[in-house]
């Protein structure tokens, strides 16, 4: 410690309680973090940008219609169904064993990575997996019920 710092404002040296007392208060804010540079919120800034991409992707009628149609298809999905049977018991494992699940997840990961067995697959049948021909038509019927339709008189049901 220099000897500045071992007298005080009046000229005499410190105790060694007061030195004791600095080199804490020194530790204690070299610790603490310092507080985050002021940003401003000019048209420059980078959540401006974010902003005003945002607002531009809610404007766009077909981005809502996407995600609605993803959304329904995934909610019919049969991976969905064993994820949503699967949620429970993998949650209670989780909680008891979290290192175990963890481990557990990298193997499969690192089996599914070496053996690729979406290579034995074909495109076409990767895609029949994907849109089942129920799916197909409720494509279809979402994509119908989505369009605004024109002003035109009620039509007359056959008896």
């Amino acid at each position: 410690m220099p000897i500045a710092d071992r007298i005080d404002d009046t000229g005499l040296p410190l105790t060694p309680e007061q030195r004791l007392a600095q080199s804490r208060l020194a530790l204690l804010d070299a610790l603490i973090p310092p507080p985050p540079p002021q940003r401003s919120r000019g048209t420059g800034s980078a959540q401006g940008v974010a902003a005003r991409s945002a607002s531009v992707l809610r404007k766009l009628p077909w981005l809502d219609m996407g995600r609605n149609m993803a959304r329904r298809w995934w909610q019919r999905h049969p991976l969905h169904a064993a994820g949503q049977l699967a949620h429970p018991l993998l949650q209670g494992y989780a909680s008891r064993h979290p290192a175990k699940l963890v481990a557990g997840a990298a193997a499969a990961g690192s089996v599914l990575a070496l053996t690729r067995p979406w290579r034995l697959l074909s495109g076409t049948a990767l895609l029949a997996l994907l849109l089942r021909t129920s799916d197909v038509a409720d494509l279809i019927t979402t994509l119908a019920m989505s369009r605004p339709e024109p002003d035109s008189p009620p039509r007359k049901e056959m008896p």
